[in-house]
């Protein structure tokens, strides 16, 4: 577009115009679809030249200047941090160049521009993360930050108001620099109209401040006069490795000596790169890598890569700042039985270290906790991988770990020096594969040829394979017992067309994201603890409704409670209240990412005690997460041991698998879980009431003992968990003694709660009418099913019952008049309110 034709287009030019503008550009980097926010890009419209280069990452802050239409524009680019990563976490490096930038415009800046890619989230993580990194500039920042939404296609002015509508944070972000925001399409460098649009607004800016500019920090100026001496100290660190490379050992003979099979095991945190890493040795895509390729148990794969026979063990990664007591006990087992995967054992341990993220205190402790599993003489064997190499740019490594500081530089000094950078992007580039092998033939010749044999005498995998058995036998358990309990309450079953619902766990757990998977739509802000991300708790009850297949289903969130002490216990008991009359199922959130300690369960407990030992009849324990992948849930149940089993038992074994991945045949599966207790519990919700008051209806038994409704149904339950119990009690044997299947093994029929299939029906009283209760106790007392029940007391009366008026105050026995009468029932039980006639044994 001509001068001239720019000039007819222009809006008023502000009288006030200043003649040397200074720009600093900041904003991050989208970690899910690492999209960066297009800050170079703006550089190159703004200055109408490709001053700055674009597709690949700014790891140092640069300038660049231009004439932009008379005047003198100074355009500064910074690296962008992971919108999601605090200042703790993002590379030290990172943070002093981004601090270093006002420096490089000197006396100072006159705007920030906070480049945001549009159509894009910006949730309040993001929001926080960024308050993080600016204050550490100026308090008086803001006054100096225009919002720039950057855009690759023509837009309107709706889509902004679109993307603050959707994104209540980014609203706040603009309040807090007074609503200063422009558009920019980085795709069209010919409209200048829009590069002069923004140096007006930046004119404005100016005006307002008193035609000022950010006075900088003065501790950013010392950082900077450091520089020198750090320059230094890095470069005699470069000397120092290459010479290492250089000078061997004594013991170590003067040819080289290759490797001709090599075998790798690979680990480290979650979300460093491991199983990308493996694929690029193995030069193709072996393990998986993804938000759903999280690798749950250890993989091994072989490939021959430049005339030598590799096998690379993959293993589960763990939280990078979570301690070894956190994880689950099924990844330490793995952890622990990868070295014993590639026989006699591995010639290197690579452990990945993400460049991305800032190594401090907490990753330190994590990692040399997870290192121990494989034993004390691990670190002689162990080479650093340093993973997203292209996060560099034109930095080097040893800048990265000069500046880091103490706790990389003791990882270092642990491993001996040994590391070695990976960018998985460049797939082509065989120089950095071939030049890690070489590496290890070093390292291996150090070692005198020897593989790594770890230091514990008894093999995990022993252990390993005798908690993955028990994995079985129990969810065979499990299975068999919810068929019977199906069969035998299958009388009783009535579809809800109603369902309400309370998420009771920690802070963190994956309660709200439960609750968006149940209802199938994001009602509930997330508040899963992924990596690095901040997270907004949910802090009073909220409750959310939709139709899901037909159902109509409530949902309450609840407020987290720390595992240190039970808080906002008041407001998680309102749950009860809001999803009036009362709710018909607990679910119980755990993570799967985590150990379930005796801690763990005792917290548990003390939040249960809040609604009453009743409540345990209406809790299922939700298991939520990606974690697991393909294996079951019962895998993880038997490696986390004695608490966690308990904590099952006492939830009657209702337990249920749920992801974030909104699969609806997770949720389907869920509600008839609910289905089935609410059948089990006679149709009744749970209330506040029912959880700690007796029953008033009370019922005389034939031998004039007096037993309340409450009493009644307890004696039904017990009778029917006997039989569960003695159902699966040959899997208990056969686990003990494989070879010999118990003669007294399970195989009958279940019997039928229609009340005219049993084989035995000549009670006197009630024949026909039979309650579980009766066909249960007929069943153990079966001749056939003895020996399941040995042990039990399973007494052989029958008995029936009849509801006594509410003022009637004598103990009336009841007569064979009365039993007559009760033969044929007037009424069936569905509600508390309806008359009930049964029989029942003990």
């Amino acid at each position: 577009m001509s001068e001239e034709r720019i000039k007819k287009n222009l809006p008023s030019v502000s009288s006030k115009r200043v003649s040397e503008i200074r720009i600093i550009l900041i904003g991050g980097r989208e970690y899910s679809g690492q999209a960066s926010s297009g800050k170079s890009s703006t550089g190159n419209i703004i200055l109408g030249t490709n001053a700055f280069e674009v597709g690949k990452r700014t790891a140092r802050s640069v300038k660049a200047e231009a004439d932009v239409h008379g005047r003198r524009v100074t355009v500064v680019d910074t690296p962008g941090w992971w919108w999601h990563y605090s200042v703790e976490n993002t590379p030290k490096f990172d943070r002093l160049e981004i601090m270093r930038s006002p420096t490089l415009c000197l006396p100072g800046p006159h705007a920030f521009l906070l480049v945001i890619p549009l159509d894009h989230r910006f949730s309040n993580d993001y929001r926080m993360a960024l308050e993080e990194q600016l204050e550490y500039f100026s308090e008086h920042i803001w006054r100096h930050i225009i919002v720039l939404f950057s855009s690759i296609a023509p837009h309107e002015d709706r889509s902004v108001k679109d993307q603050l509508i959707k994104w209540p944070d980014l609203q706040m972000v603009l309040r807090k620099c007074q609503n200063r925001y422009h558009v920019l399409n980085i795709n069209n460098r010919d409209d200048r109209i829009q590069v002069i649009t923004l140096l007006e607004k930046i004119d404005e800016m100016v005006a307002q401040n008193n035609h000022s500019y950010l006075i900088i920090n003065k501790s950013i100026s010392v950082e900077d006069k450091k520089e020198k001496a750090k320059k230094e100290r890095i470069k005699k660190r470069i000397l120092a490795v290459k010479r290492q490379g250089v000078e061997r050992p004594t013991h170590i003979k003067s040819e080289e000596q290759h490797l001709t099979d090599i075998h790798i095991v690979m680990v480290g945190a979650l979300s460093g790169a491991k199983s990308s890493a493996g694929n690029l040795i193995l030069g193709n895509e072996v393990f998986q890598v993804g938000d759903a390729g999280k690798t749950s148990c250890c993989e091994v794969s072989h490939a021959e890569v430049h005339g030598r026979m590799l096998t690379v063990v993959d293993t589960p990664g763990w939280f990078c700042k979570h301690p070894l007591e956190s994880t689950p006990v099924l990844d330490k087992l793995e952890i622990r039985h990868s070295v014993y995967l590639s026989p006699p054992g591995p010639h290197a341990i690579l452990l990945t270290v993400p460049i991305v993220t800032a190594f401090n205190k907490s990753i330190k402790i994590a990692l040399e906790e997870h290192m121990g599993l494989l034993g004390k003489k691990v670190w002689s064997h162990t080479i650093v991988l340093f993973t997203w190499g292209d996060w560099l740019g034109e930095t080097t490594i040893e800048e990265r770990i000069e500046v880091e500081g103490e706790h990389l530089e003791w990882l270092m000094e642990q491993c001996g020096y040994r590391y070695h950078v990976f960018n998985s992007k460049q797939h082509t580039d065989s120089t950095q594969v071939t030049e890690l092998l070489e590496k290890i033939d070093k390292m291996v010749m150090e070692n005198n040829d020897c593989h790594y044999v770890p230091d514990e005498k008894i093999n995990p995998s022993t252990e390993l394979k005798l908690k993955l058995k028990k994995s079985k036998i129990n969810m065979m358990k499990v299975r068999k017992q919810k068929d019977i309990l199906q069969e035998l309450l299958k009388e009783r079953k009535n579809n809800l067309s109603d369902v309400r619902i309370v998420l009771l766990g920690a802070e963190g757990v994956g309660k709200s994201l439960s609750g968006n998977t149940i209802l199938q739509n994001n009602f509930f802000e997330m508040t899963l603890e992924e990596a690095f991300k901040v997270q907004r708790r949910t802090r009073q009850c909220v409750m959310k409704q939709s139709k899901v297949e037909g159902c109509h289903v409530s949902v309450v969130d609840t407020p987290g409670w720390s595992t240190s002490n039970l808080e906002n216990a008041k407001e998680i008991l309102r749950s009860v209240q809001i999803c009036s009359p009362g709710p018909h199922a607990f679910l119980l959130v755990l993570p799967l990412d985590k150990t379930f300690t005796k801690k763990s369960e005792q917290t548990v407990m003390e939040l249960m005690s809040l609604f009453g030992e009743h409540a345990w009849r209406h809790t299922i324990i939700i298991f939520f997460g990606l974690w697991l992948k393909d294996r079951p849930v019962e895998q993880y149940i038997a490696c986390e041991g004695e608490a966690l089993q308990k904590l099952i038992k006492k939830c009657g074994n209702r337990y249920h698998v749920l992801t974030y991945l909104h699969i609806k045949s997770h949720v389907l599966n869920l509600l008839e879980m609910v289905e089935d207790m609410v059948t089990r519990n006679r149709g009744e919700y749970f209330t506040l009431e029912n959880g700690g008051k007796k029953a008033t209806s009370v019922f005389r038994w034939f031998t004039g003992k007096l037993l309340t409704e409450e009493e009644w149904n307890k004696r039904e339950d017990e009778l029917i968990e006997r039989m569960l119990e003695a159902a699966v009690a040959d899997l208990d044997q056969e686990s003990k003694h494989p070879s010999a299947r118990r003669k007294g093994s399970f195989g009958h029929v279940i019997p039928s709660m229609s009340g005219d299939s049993l084989y035995d029906t000549t009670s006197s009283v009630g024949a026909g009418i039979l309650s579980p209760a009766d066909k249960v106790s007929r069943w153990l007392r079966h001749p056939r099913n003895k020996a399941l029940s040995s042990g039990y007391d399973t007494m052989s009366t029958a008995s029936s019952f009849q509801e006594l008026k509410p003022d009637s105050n004598k103990d009336i026995p009841l007569t064979q008049n009365h039993l007559s009468e009760m033969d044929t029932p007037k009424y069936t039980r569905n509600t508390r309110k309806q008359k009930h006639t049964r029989s029942f044994s003990i």
